[in-house]
């Protein structure tokens, strides 16, 4: 796992409701945090978005990644340093990312991810094997 160097960018507008947007953002970051860290190989990503009514139904959309390299315990370490620099790249900024070589986080009040295909968990990949 490479945690460093560290890349940041935020968005330039500022949340209103900064404490009610902070809750709802840890919460879905923890949330896409466990899907991506316990997903195999094929699949160490996840995506999805959290809507509050102290927000006033605003969305905040979420994506986590980490290189399928990585072990499930890696994956959550190297996601959960990421998610915990948000305070320090994107404070009270309605998007932010956070780049490591080995993991990114991203969310945004606008969508800025396409809809994805779900892999059948008991799939197999197709072998190379005869494929040269």
């Amino acid at each position: 796992m490479e945690d460093s160097p560290t890349f940041y960018m935020s968005n330039t507008n500022n949340v209103t409701e900064v404490g009610q947007f902070n809750q709802v953002l840890g919460n879905l970051m923890r949330k896409l945090k466990e899907i991506a860290a316990s997903s195999d190989s094929r699949r160490k990503f996840a995506t999805d978005n959290a809507t509050d009514v102290n927000l006033n139904f605003q969305t905040i959309y979420g994506l986590v990644q980490c290189t399928p390299d990585l072990s499930e315990q890696d994956c959550n370490d190297c996601l959960e340093r990421a998610i915990s620099e948000i305070p320090t790249c994107c404070n009270n900024k309605i998007g932010g990312r956070v780049v490591k070589p080995s993991c990114n986080i991203r969310y945004e009040t606008s969508r800025f991810y396409n809809s994805t295909t779900v892999i059948d968990q008991d799939e197999t990949l197709p072998s190379e094997e005869g494929n040269y």
